[in-house]
């Protein structure tokens, strides 16, 4: 009967870190798109970047109705990624023209988080492109609306 429990405890276990593994993973393309998205807006023209902005707002309208806008970087720029990826934007670092297939930014990695950072250096590292995601959990570069709360969206 002992041994029975050890099997039922390690498989749970073994589930914990799959489920980590798959959480982690996801984390990691969300923040990927994030700073790829943030350097690729900065090269588009002003016009792109509003087309840009306003694709990502209609992506957002039909996931998240009740919401209308970025509450941080994170989620402007993961929202951004996903736009980028619909109107067939590659990413402008070099060598990662693709988009990382993330469902709901709002849902996937929040601000601060060490692989945004990681990222960040990577590319600061590697290519010479110096990208800082803004780390503030209430980002006032964008004014939101969510739920009944009115507010102008930003470009």
């Amino acid at each position: 009967m002992f041994i029975y429990g050890l099997y039922i405890i390690g498989a749970l276990i073994l589930i914990i870190i799959v489920l980590k593994l798959y959480r982690t993973k996801q984390q990691h393309a969300a923040a990927l798109n994030i700073v790829f998205a943030k350097y690729t807006h900065s090269q588009l023209p002003k016009a792109k970047q509003k087309l840009v902005h306003e694709k990502a707002i209609e992506i957002v309208k039909s996931t998240e109705p009740k919401i209308r806008g970025f509450a941080n970087e994170v989620e402007r720029f993961g929202w951004y990624a996903k736009a980028m990826d619909v109107l067939g934007i590659p990413s402008a670092v070099p060598d990662n023209p693709v988009w990382q297939k993330v469902k709901n930014p709002y849902l996937v990695i929040l601000p601060g988080n060490m692989l945004i950072r990681g990222v960040s250096d990577y590319l600061a590292k590697e290519h010479g492109i110096n990208i800082t995601v803004s780390e503030a959990k209430h980002y006032t570069g964008s004014k939101v609306k969510r739920g009944d709360t009115e507010s102008e969206k930003t470009g």
